[in-house]
């Protein structure tokens, strides 16, 4: 967990969100849906990752499986390994299930309580994640 949340948050400041919705989905059964674990077995670097990389069935894609991956996919800071540990009881507390980059630009991390606003922030930021690719070249 402390590996995801290390990846998955633009900011320090943000982890023990990040860390909350990942407790609140896997306290409702839902599958942790993380970019970080979809990528990490297949060594790609990019924001936008595609159809066939997000379903890729493997251990560490929490797209494909429930629950944690079968290890971590970095080593984490100590930070994250706190944020895991305690997650930001408020976003528990408020249902937050998603989050997705901001502006790669400011290390955003946007947060959402529904789907709904969730495939809003994705639909807003995605032009930007796509420009952020390009620009990177990454593999």
């Amino acid at each position: 967990l402390a590996s995801m949340i290390e990846k998955e948050a633009g900011k320090r400041e943000d982890y023990a969100k990040v860390s909350a919705v990942f407790h609140n989905r896997l306290n409702q059964v839902i599958t942790l849906d993380s970019d970080a674990t979809a990528a990490y077995p297949l060594g790609v670097k990019r924001m936008v990752l595609t159809g066939d990389e997000l379903s890729a069935a493997n251990g560490y894609n929490t797209y494909t499986r429930g629950g944690l991956p079968v290890g971590p996919i970095c080593n984490p800071s100590k930070s994250a390994l706190t944020a895991a540990l305690y997650p930001d009881m408020e976003y528990i507390a408020e249902g937050y299930l998603y989050f997705c980059a901001g502006d790669p630009s400011k290390g955003e991390t946007v947060f959402a309580k529904t789907r709904e606003e969730h495939q809003a922030n994705v639909q807003k930021y995605r032009p930007l994640w796509e420009a952020y690719d390009k620009k990177n070249a990454a593999g």
